[in-house]
């Protein structure tokens, strides 16, 4: 089956900074992706919906320690249908993940992958970074996977890239 206008690239990026912070973006990710979508960081609405340390937006996450704006289950987002522009997702690639390193319960996948589409505005972008290769998600279309290396004997990382589209849409 042919994907019609998805586009696929690579993009080589710095280590991450150097805060000691464990799940961060490589240098300059953020700031490229933005750039990328066209979205000025002044007036888009983001959130990161799993805060960490990110650089533009609202970041929601459960831990305190990570400075969110917001201490927030990602699975039940406190907010209104249609807010964001983007939503960028880096959430813990396992539950293994998330519960050694972040001290966090299992994840469940359906769960704040709806919660991130029913937050993002219709034609707005849901940013879903992973080790692994995400799937579409439902009400969304394929826009981008963006492959992304980083430091040597790190593991790579893919964008997959999805614009919300209106309700019904299949």
């Amino acid at each position: 089956m042919a994907m019609k206008n998805v586009t696929y690239y690579v993009w080589c990026l710095p280590r991450p900074k150097s805060n000691k912070y464990r799940g961060g973006f490589p240098l300059h990710f953020e700031k490229k992706l933005l750039e990328f979508l066209g979205l000025d960081p002044k007036n888009a609405l983001i959130l990161h919906q799993f805060g960490g340390a990110g650089e533009y937006g609202l970041r929601v996450d459960l831990k305190r320690e990570a400075r969110p704006h917001i201490v927030a289950d990602a699975h039940h987002l406190p907010f209104p249908d249609n807010t964001f522009d983007l939503v960028i997702c880096d959430p813990p690639y396992s539950d293994e993940l998330a519960e050694s390193l972040y001290e966090t319960p299992p994840l469940k996948f359906n769960r704040w992958t709806e919660e991130a589409v029913r937050v993002c505005k219709v034609y707005g972008i849901i940013c879903l970074y992973h080790m692994l290769i995400m799937p579409r998600l439902k009400g969304t279309r394929l826009v981008s996977r963006i492959v992304v290396l980083g430091k040597v004997f790190s593991r790579p990382r893919v964008a997959t890239i999805l614009q919300k589209r209106p309700e019904g849409w299949i």
